[in-house]
C-alpha cells in the first residue's frame, strides 16, 4: 500500500495544496496523509486558524487523515521542522511529496547530501557565528557547491531529505514543481496558484468573500463559516499582554531558551519597555543579522518556555486532527503495529511530557489572540474531525 505524507501549514489549504494532492493520486497514492502544523506554524507566527478547522477543511478537500506536527517544532525552523514532521511521517507513509521552486527531486537529493557532509556543518556554523543570516548563508553554501538558484521551498525539501537520511528511515521522495506565487508573496495577482500568505493577506486588508477562488469549494466553506463566527486569530489583539510579560522579566529567565542565543532576549526585554505595541516592537528588533521568523520564534519560545533540550528532541506523540474512513482505517493499522502514540482526545495528553506542556501553554495564548477568545482549556475539549 502506497501512502503518500505531506508535511504542510495549510494556513490555509489553498488550490495549490489541492494540486499536491492530486499529483500524489496521479503517482499512485492509496492514501494521502497530512502531517499538519498545529497552532502555530514555521515561521514562528500563530496560525490564522485553529488546528482542527484548518484538518477539517483538507479532510473535505480530499486528505485521508491529518496529524498534528504539534509544537514546538511546528514553529521551529527548517531543519527542525523538517526532522519532526519526517519522522511522524514515516511512522504511518511510505513516501513523501512535497513542492519545490526546482521541481528536480535529483538536484535537492544531491544538495542534501552536500548538506550533510561534516565540512558543510563546519562552514555554515561558523560563517553564522561571525554574523550572515542563516537563510542567505545556506543558498550561498549551496551555490558554492555547484548547486542551482534554489528558493525557500527548495530548502524545506533538501531539508526533508537529510532528516531522512540522518534519521534512517525509508521514505520515497517526491517533488513537483511550485506553480505560481512565490512562498513569501504577499499579492494575489493573476495566477490561480497563490500564496497562503497572500490570502491571509487579503482577510486582513479586504475581508473574506474574494478568496473563494483561491480555494476548493469544501475547504473554503470551513473557512467561511468559521471568519463569521470569531474564529480568526491575530496575535496583535495580545500586544499588551505581551509587551508586560517581557517588561517583568530580565534576560537571564531566557537562558535555556531554543532560539535566544546572541542577545536577542536582551534587546527584546529593553526595548520592551521602550516600546507602546507589538508592532513597534517587531520593527525596532529587526536587523539584519536576524530574520523576522527568527525574533518571531524568539518571543514565541520564550513565552512558551521552550527549552533548546526539547526542541533537539523528537515528538514523543502525535495527535488527530482529521480522518475519513480511510484515515481511520490507517489509524487502526498504526495501533495494531504499535507504530507511533496518536493521542485521540487532548485531555489524554502526557501529564508530564515537556512537549504536553509546551503545547499547553502554547493554547493558553492562542485562544486570547482569536477574535472572539476563550478559556485556555478550550483544547482539553476539543476532538477530532471525523468525516
Amino acid at each position: 500500500m502506497k501512502i503518500y505524507g505531506i508535511i504542510s501549514e495549510f494556513n490555509p489549504f489553498h488550490t495549490g495544496h489541492a494540486r499536491i494532492v492530486a499529483a500524489a493520486r496521479e503517482m499512485g497514492a492509496d492514501a494521502v496523509v497530512a502531517i499538519m502544523s498545529g497552532n502555530a506554524v514555521q515561521r514562528g507566527e500563530l496560525a490564522a486558524l485553529d488546528k482542527y478547522l484548518r484538518a477539517e477543511a483538507a479532510t473535505r478537500a480530499g486528505v485521508d487523515l491529518v496529524l498534528e506536527l504539534p509544537f514546538p517544532w511546528s514553529a521551529a525552523s527548517a531543519e527542525y521542522f523538517a526532522r519532526a514532521g519526517v519522522y511522524l511521517a514515516s511512522q504511518i507513509c511510505t513516501d513523501l511529496i512535497f513542492g519545490s521552486e526546482c521541481g528536480d527531486i535529483d538536484a535537492l537529493k544531491n544538495a542534501a547530501s552536500l548538506a550533510r557532509s561534516e565540512d558543510f556543518r563546519e562552514e555554515y556554523r561558523r560563517r553564522i557565528e561571525s554574523g550572515e543570516r542563516a537563510a542567505g548563508c545556506y543558498f550561498s553554501m549551496l551555490k558554492e557547491r555547484g548547486c542551482p538558484e534554489f528558493s525557500s521551498n527548495d530548502i524545506l525539501g533538501i531539508e526533508y531529505i537529510r532528516a531522512a537520511c540522518d534519521l534512517g528511515v525509508p521514505l520515497e521522495m517526491h517533488t513537483i514543481r511550485r506553480e505560481g506565487a512565490d512562498y513569501n508573496d504577499t499579492e494575489l495577482g493573476s495566477s490561480q496558484y497563490p500564496s497562503a500568505t497572500a490570502i491571509r493577506k487579503m482577510w486582513q486588508e479586504f475581508g473574506f468573500e474574494d478568496s473563494a477562488k483561491y480555494m476548493p469549494r469544501d475547504a473554503y466553506s470551513v473557512y467561511e463559516k468559521a471568519y463569521f463566527e470569531g474564529e480568526m486569530c491575530d496575535v496583535y489583539q495580545l500586544s499588551r499582554a505581551i509587551l508586560t510579560y517581557f517588561r517583568l522579566r530580565s534576560p537571564s529567565d531566557f537562558s535555556d531558551f531554543a532560539e535566544t542565543e546572541g542577545g536577542i532576549v536582551n534587546r527584546i526585554c529593553t526595548l520592551a519597555h521602550e516600546c507602546a505595541s507589538l508592532e513597534e516592537l517587531e520593527e525596532k528588533l529587526s536587523t539584519k543579522r536576524y530574520t523576522d521568523a527568527k525574533l518571531r520564534r524568539a518571543l514565541l519560545f520564550s513565552m512558551t518556555e521552550v527549552t533548546r533540550e526539547l526542541l533537539g528532541e523528537l515528538p514523543e506523540y502525535t495527535t488527530l486532527l482529521a480522518a475519513n474512513s480511510k484515515g481511520r482505517e490507517l489509524l487502526a493499522a498504526n495501533r495494531k503495529s504499535g507504530g507511533i502514540t496518536v493521542v485521540t482526545k487532548p485531555a489524554d495528553m502526557p501529564a508530564d511530557s515537556a512537549q504536553a506542556l509546551a503545547a499547553r501553554r502554547l493554547d493558553a495564548i492562542f485562544t486570547l489572540a482569536k477574535m472572539q477568545p476563550n478559556s485556555s482549556g478550550e483544547y482539553m475539549k476539543r476532538g477530532a474531525y471525523i468525516e
